[in-house]
């Protein structure tokens, strides 16, 4: 080797022990098809081509995720990539829920990497589900609203009605011309 190429080997060593973590370590422990993360159990769904490293999880894992009710894991190029996503009932955008795990694996994954899911059994957090899964038929629930200020929320546009204008018409008067034969016509003019 010489002695340009020993050196940028050196700083390319040095920069990765420099480069500090962004978060601390994950604790993962695996038993057959669960999977505990920081106090958190999951399930196991899909581990396509045995994606699931767990010192690569463990690294990567942020504590954000804890959030999350799925989380999807995809490896390309021997990097792990992970995202969460929430159940169908969360209130949230439609791409953070459970229906679009398998959009994005197919649309933002390399196709045929290794992937797998996971999914959450013990959370440790609480969120408010949609009011239409609060609601179930047969039930009575007090309403913070009367009936007349929840008609106004559901439509939220209100109708406006246009006045008609009121300018005094213009008169006319009817002028006939042309005396003749067959050839009668009337002009119409404005009196001002």
């Amino acid at each position: 080797m010489t002695e340009k190429n020993r050196s940028n080997s050196e700083t390319e060593n040095k920069f990765e022990k420099e480069q500090p973590l962004r978060h601390p370590l994950a604790v993962v422990a695996q038993d057959d098809d669960k999977l505990k993360i920081n106090k958190q159990l999951y399930r196991i769904i899909v581990n396509k081509d045995n994606a699931l490293d767990v010192e690569m999880l463990r690294k990567k894992y942020d504590p954000y995720l804890d959030q999350y009710d799925y989380i999807v894991g995809d490896v390309s190029s021997e990097h792990l990539r992970l995202k969460g996503f929430y159940k169908n009932v969360v209130r949230t955008a439609i791409e953070r829920k459970q229906r679009a795990i398998a959009d994005y694996l197919i649309e933002y994954c390399n196709p045929g990497a290794a992937y797998f899911v996971l999914e959450l059994i013990s959370p440790t957090h609480k969120y408010n589900y949609s009011r239409s899964q609060e609601k179930r038929p047969g039930r009575y629930y007090k309403y913070r609203y009367s009936n007349r200020h929840r008609t106004r929320l559901k439509n939220n546009f209100k109708k406006r009605c246009v006045h008609q204008t009121r300018f005094p018409k213009k008169k006319t008067i009817a002028v006939q011309k042309g005396k003749g034969r067959n050839h009668a016509f009337v002009i119409k003019k404005r009196k001002d």
